[in-house]
């Protein structure tokens, strides 16, 4: 009669234990952390700033009223081209009366670009034979944009982060001063950070100036 009293005590003590389980075994899998979306995409992406999240849309698309989203812009109407305004003629009033900057680029640090009605001496840095340089430029203002070059053969690119800023025109100054000959128009939004880009170019400086047509 005492052969199945033990059996049933054995039995409560292997429940109890695997109940408790081993104390050094691994906790339980929470799962695999999933990864944000972006609530503006696909129309656009969003910036996460201490101040607040925004919608940073494309073009033809605004903020959504009701939160962090963007949809159509009704008003949208496409554009025909970039206007260049005044084809260069107030940025050389810079080159000659300024003020004037001048900023060396460097591997450690990406020196300022955004001052408007400013002549800038860009000049680069040497990196595998030719001419390079990344610069900050923070637009504040939303718009057209136009970068005036002293030479229209130094390759140009515009950042927001990792996404290239596609020029909307490029065009010729006009015959204003012989400081700066090429035009490259973008359009960019206020409050946002971007990096300009010059080279690969054997030319060791250029001549810039920046202005945010009205």
């Amino acid at each position: 009669m005492r052969l199945p009293f033990r059996a049933s005590l054995l039995a409560c003590c292997i429940a109890a234990l695997t109940a408790c389980g081993d104390s050094n075994s691994p906790p339980p899998d929470a799962g695999t952390p999933q990864e944000q979306t972006d609530p503006c995409a696909p129309r656009g992406h969003i910036h996460r700033e201490p101040e607040g999240d925004w919608c940073h849309c494309d073009r033809g698309s605004i903020a959504s009223e009701q939160g962090l989203s963007c949809v159509p812009d009704p008003n949208y109407v496409p554009r025909d081209g970039f206007d260049f305004g005044d084809d260069g003629e107030h940025a050389c009033f810079h080159v000659t009366n300024g003020p004037f900057s001048t900023v060396t680029a460097s591997p450690d640090r990406l020196p300022r670009v955004d001052d408007f009605h400013t002549h800038y001496t860009v000049k680069l840095r040497q990196e595998n034979g030719a001419s390079v340089g990344t610069f900050n430029f923070k637009a504040w203002a939303t718009g057209d944009f136009v970068l005036y070059l002293s030479t229209h053969d130094v390759a140009v690119t515009v950042k927001e982060g990792e996404r290239v800023v596609e020029p909307v025109g490029t065009q010729a100054t006009g015959a204003f001063c012989d400081g700066l000959k090429h035009m490259v128009g973008y359009e960019l939004t206020d409050k946002v950070q971007y990096t300009v880009s010059f080279g690969p170019t054997p030319a060791p400086e250029l001549g810039l100036v920046i202005e945010h047509l009205p």
